[in-house]
């Protein structure tokens, strides 16, 4: 199984490294982005700035300057300019040609679905002419500016952008048919289960699937007229469910064993607080826009941070697949420590920020899974280790310790209360105190237990065997198994067992039928076969007496 687990890991490490050298390469053109707030006076000109962050200028409206070695759009592959959707009113795009001609684009967030593509970025297509395009300017409107104006802008040919969109495509495709299969998987474990912490990694891997579903702009594609603002709301909302899911997750996982009460009590608080602040967003937005923004990315910050202590608890409590987990886990933490520093506007943007967590989400989602095999098989070790352990003390507390048969309580309560008719045999070893005075204490246990071995191999399916007290033994056979169990067998077979030092053992035997459907039954039954018992001994021993006519049978 280890070395089925190693197998797994470097597969999955070595298919994420295949697929992220498959990207295509950046566009080639470098873009120069600057910035410049528009007045109301828009006759203006104005200063643009091409320095520093862009949000320093808080939001508002912005003209923006693009600013590039001038490039040939062609028919055959024209040039497409792409930039990362933000908040924003609308955008109007004019592309400037070096023979003083123009082509604009524009469209409001309600419109903006005809320009976004797979991972939330912007196309705009340059049309082909035979001068060069020699610059871009851009008018956005109700910028919120959170962490930029226009960020991403990047120039390239058709056939570029299409490779990267295909590449796109097929990493959020790949993560959603795994996040299907994952979420199906679990739930029928689930189902049969019913471990909490597979229904909460259900969760999760849901609210990454749905959170994927809305940041990927898919849900564009799907539904054209909803608002690309409106998007972002949502992406607030799902984002913060997904991270609360998951250090609930980690919670259920290693259970109160390793994380304190005090540690739920602190992830519950930071759960709340990060689940309000994104719902404030959603409803607020964009009024107090910056600062709900911050409080959002603080607020998340406050669940990563709690990662740790989990982290630190599970390492101390030695939990099993401890190394697992914090493979699983290191690339999506790395990752969400990163977007939590963009938010917070400590880095700036990056392509692979935006979109590389799919890949580490996928490799979580694929090692988190051998984390349940693993937790579940642990699980199923313990229970079988408390159900032996369960058996074990039932089978001491309803067994003779001598003899292993069971003992008078456990017989009579397995006894009283069955619906057939049953042959009651009492057996009482012959001469058992001489045994003891003349062998010895030891040689009389050793008797005890070879006569509890011959009744154990002479009693049929479905009926009972005794040690009642002393040397008296009893088996209970249904009536309808009488033949497989007659009392010559018996008497035969204890003749014949080998017993300490070749002594001669010999037993009496009485036997009744009867119900044992009460506790009055039982006790008429019991008195009738101890009275043949009796008869039997009377009669000189080694035989077998039947209560209805005491006639003895089988003498020596």
């Amino acid at each position: 199984m280890g070395a089925l687990r190693r197998i797994l890991i470097r597969l999955c490490l070595a298919l994420s490294l295949a697929f992220v050298a498959s990207a295509p390469a950046r566009a080639a053109t470098p873009v120069e982005t600057c910035i410049a707030p528009l007045s109301e006076n828009r006759a203006l000109l104005p200063h643009f700035d091409c320095e520093g962050s862009q949000s320093r200028y808080g939001s508002g409206d912005f003209a923006v300057q693009l600013r590039f070695a001038p490039q040939v759009s062609q028919a055959a592959d024209p040039l497409i300019l792409r930039t990362t959707s933000v908040w924003q009113q609308s955008q109007r795009i004019v592309f400037r040609y070096a023979d003083g001609t123009t082509v604009t684009h524009r469209f409001s967030s309600a419109q903006a679905a005809q320009f976004l593509s797979i991972g939330a970025i912007f196309e705009f297509p340059v049309p082909a002419r035979p001068a060069a395009l020699e610059g871009a300017y851009i008018e956005v409107t109700g910028s919120a500016n959170w962490r930029g104006v226009v960020l991403g802008a990047e120039l390239m040919k058709r056939s570029e952008a299409d490779r990267l969109e295909d590449w796109l495509i097929a990493l959020y495709a790949g993560f959603a048919g795994l996040s299907f299969a994952l979420l199906g998987y679990n739930l029928a474990l689930w189902r049969a289960l019913r471990h909490r912490f597979q229904l909460t990694y259900c969760a999760m891997v849901g609210s990454l699937a749905a959170y994927t579903f809305t940041s990927s702009a898919v849900v564009m594609m799907v539904f054209p007229w909803l608002d690309n603002n409106d998007r972002l709301r949502i992406n607030y909302i799902l984002l913060s469910l997904a991270a609360i899911c998951g250090l609930r997750f980690l919670q259920d996982f290693f259970g109160p064993r390793v994380i304190s009460a005090r540690l739920r009590r602190l992830v519950a608080i930071a759960s709340i607080a990060s689940l309000l602040t994104a719902l404030a967003f959603a409803v607020l937005a964009p009024t107090y826009g910056r600062l709900l923004d911050k409080l959002y990315f603080v607020s998340g910050g406050a669940l990563l941070v709690l990662l740790f202590p989990v982290i630190w608890s599970a390492w101390r409590a030695r939990v099993h697949y401890f190394w697992l987990f914090m493979l699983a886990w290191s690339a999506p933490i790395g990752v969400s420590i990163l977007r939590s520093a963009h938010g917070l506007g400590l880095i700036g943007y990056s392509f692979w920020l935006d979109n590389g967590n799919m890949i580490a989400l996928s490799i979580e989602s694929v090692l988190s899974t051998m984390l349940i095999v693993g937790r579940l098989r642990d699980l199923a070790r313990e229970r079988d280790q408390a159900r032996a352990s369960e058996q074990s003390a039932l089978r001491l507390a309803n067994s003779d310790p001598l003899t292993g048969l069971l003992n008078r309580r456990a017989f009579i309560h397995k006894a009283v209360g069955r619906a057939a008719a049953h042959r009651l045999f009492l057996v009482d070893i012959d001469h058992f105190k001489a045994i003891n005075d003349r062998l010895g204490h030891d040689a009389g246990d050793d008797v005890l237990r070879a006569v509890a071995e011959v009744l154990q191999d002479c009693r049929p399916p479905e009926s009972l065997a005794v040690r009642l007290g002393g040397e008296e033994f009893a088996l209970l056979v249904p009536l309808q198994h009488q033949r497989d169990c007659p009392p010559e067998r018996i008497l035969a077979a204890i003749r014949a067992k080998a017993m300490p030092l070749d002594w001669k053992v010999t037993v009496s035997l009485g036997f009744a039928d009867g119900k044992v459907s009460s506790e009055e039954d039982w006790k008429r039954l019991y008195r009738l076969a101890d009275a043949a018992l009796y008869r039997a001994k009377a009669d000189g021993r080694d035989r077998a007496c039947r209560a209805t006519d005491f006639a003895a049978v089988g003498a020596a």
